[in-house]
């Protein structure tokens, strides 16, 4: 599996998957995925709300969906981000802060869905590299 990274256009704010540096796909400017510090998302396979994608919150900024098994890296600079993830009415989430450091350059966190008896809630937790899709 190839590595995408999903990025949003410092100049329009579009969110988009990309394969590497390359223009915007709405206004043209260029993206660059070469930053410091990344962090990768894996939403687990799970046949529980697998028909739909998962909305994607960093910093309360949306950041597009993340799909059952699919596997997201998002190129940041060094800082602090609170990572959110939602799905339709269902808002419960751990929503945990990762911090990027030179000591801590790349962070790993899979996702995956905790059924309840009215709604769910969605679990982040840190992950090994080693756990992660390739």
């Amino acid at each position: 599996m190839a590595i995408r990274y999903r990025i949003k256009c410092p100049s329009c704010g579009t969110v988009s998957n990309v394969s590497g540096n390359g223009p915007c796909p709405r206004c043209g400017s260029l993206i660059s995925v070469e930053t410091p510090a990344s962090f990768s998302l894996y939403r687990m396979g799970d046949f529980r709300g697998s028909a739909t994608g998962l909305s994607i919150y960093i910093n309360n900024e949306p950041y597009g969906q993340i799909g059952n098994r699919e596997c997201l890296t998002f190129p940041m600079p060094y800082g602090e981000y609170l990572i959110h993830i939602a799905c339709g009415m269902n808002r419960k989430c751990n929503d945990p802060v990762i911090k990027l450091s030179p000591e801590d350059p790349n962070v790993y966190m899979q996702i995956r869905m905790k059924a309840g008896f009215f709604q769910n809630s969605f679990i982040l937790n840190r992950a090994d590299p080693s756990t992660m899709p390739q």
